[in-house]
């Protein structure tokens, strides 16, 4: 369990990711002075302490990684933590979609903001002239993954158990003061918030400020980007509606998108509803003409439990059984071309890094030869590697033991 100070006072920084309305004034204070907060993770230093930047967004404040320090943290429990010859994934590329910036990211997306009308086309381009220097687009689910990745929430340091909360807040903190096609984040982008209580009125309150900003005129649409965990898609009279935790909201969905979510997404679109899986959703929404919020585009990906990615449900019981035993592990995220080598999971906790692949597909001649083509390199590089191979029982997977 990893302890954080600010102003005076030391606590779980779970505590804080799951109450931060409660902490919102000390963060206030400690963001003015001393201008950081400090991870308690190691032994403090009284000449070099583990800052943590503290970020406002919205009514709150969250904590992050202090730029550069990230490899001065605990690696075992620290979710802090990032080694120091691991750089942010196109942290040098001007090019890049996606960019780390001082206060956050800096993201462009293949998907617009701002349309001149509402009867043309939902999916167009962001707009910039292609050119041999353009910036590169990202795509929905690369976003969310990528997301997911510089929040450290594909790692997983042996706890018992993570809620939306924490995920809200590894979020956020990330996000920081950035941009979104060339918007303030905070202005077109929402993370979901885990319903409090005691700050019920404040979460609702956030939340309809964003929904005020998606509007639709004669002339113009503004939409919005929402991540959120889904509940349920269900058939209605026009098409479909969507709904999601930590709110009552409707949202309507045509049988287009739907569709195409269905047949994009099929490991997680099979697992809706699933009490062994989290499905989040990754929606860009605008207004309809009778000021219905609608959504035009959808990103589904496929968690764990404890809102670990995964590629199948294969995977999903390979995270949980992971999670029950309380080991250390990462799911490294395949963003990049060269990626596809990378295994399923990889365990932290034995004396060497130890990969997990799941091989769930059968019969597939493509699936086959990259399975043969892993296996080949392990045998090279002498690396340890543990299989499972459905429908052999989960159970009988013998995993090392942690160091």
């Amino acid at each position: 369990m990893t302890l954080v100070s600010f102003d005076g006072v030391t606590v779980a920084l779970t505590e804080v990711q799951d109450n931060p309305a409660k902490y919102a004034r000390a963060l206030e204070r400690a963001r003015k002075t001393p201008g950081y907060a400090v991870c308690r993770c190691l032994p403090t230093s009284p000449t070099a302490p583990l800052r943590l930047v503290i970020r406002r967004y919205g009514s709150l404040f969250h904590l992050a990684r202090w730029p550069d320090d990230g490899h001065r943290h605990n690696p075992k429990t620290c979710s802090f933590y990032r080694a120091a010859s691991q750089p942010s994934r196109n942290s040098n590329d001007t090019l890049a979609a996606i960019r780390t910036i001082a206060c956050g990211l800096d993201v462009k997306l293949n998907t617009s903001l701002s349309v001149r009308t509402v009867d043309r086309s939902t999916r167009q381009s962001s707009g910039a002239a292609s050119g041999a220097m353009s910036r590169r687009a990202a795509p929905l689910l690369g976003f969310l993954q990528r997301v997911w990745e510089e929040a450290g929430l594909n790692e997983w340091a042996g706890a018992p158990s993570r809620g939306w909360g924490t995920c809200n807040a590894q979020l956020v903190s990330v996000l920081g003061d950035g941009k979104l096609n060339g918007k303030p984040m905070q202005d077109v982008f929402h993370v979901m918030r885990r319903y409090d209580v005691a700050d019920g009125s404040c979460v609702l309150a956030e939340f309809q400020s964003f929904l005020d900003r998606i509007t639709t005129t004669p002339a113009k649409s503004e939409r919005g980007l929402l991540i959120a965990e889904l509940r349920s898609v269900e058939p209605s009279k026009y098409g479909f509606v969507v709904k999601l935790r930590q709110t009552y909201e409707t949202f309507f969905a045509s049988k287009g998108v739907i569709e195409s979510a269905a047949d994009s997404f099929k490991p997680a679109w099979a697992m809706i509803g699933d009490a062994s899986a989290r499905v989040v959703a990754l929606a860009v929404i605008e207004r309809t003409k009778d000021d219905n919020l609608r959504i035009i585009d959808l990103a589904l990906q496929l968690c764990n439990s404890a809102f670990l990615p995964c590629d199948s449900s294969f995977e999903v019981a390979m995270a949980n059984r992971l999670v029950a035993e309380r080991r250390r592990f990462v799911k490294p995220m395949r963003l990049e071309q060269g990626d596809a080598m990378l295994p399923d999971f990889r365990l932290t906790d034995t004396t060497v890094p130890t990969a997990i692949e799941v091989y769930g597909i059968q019969g597939n001649a493509q699936y086959v030869a990259r399975k043969a083509e892993k296996q080949a390199l392990y045998a090279r590089e002498g690396a340890p590697c543990v299989e499972w191979i459905p429908p052999d029982d989960l159970a009988s997977v013998q995993l090392p033991p942690a160091a």
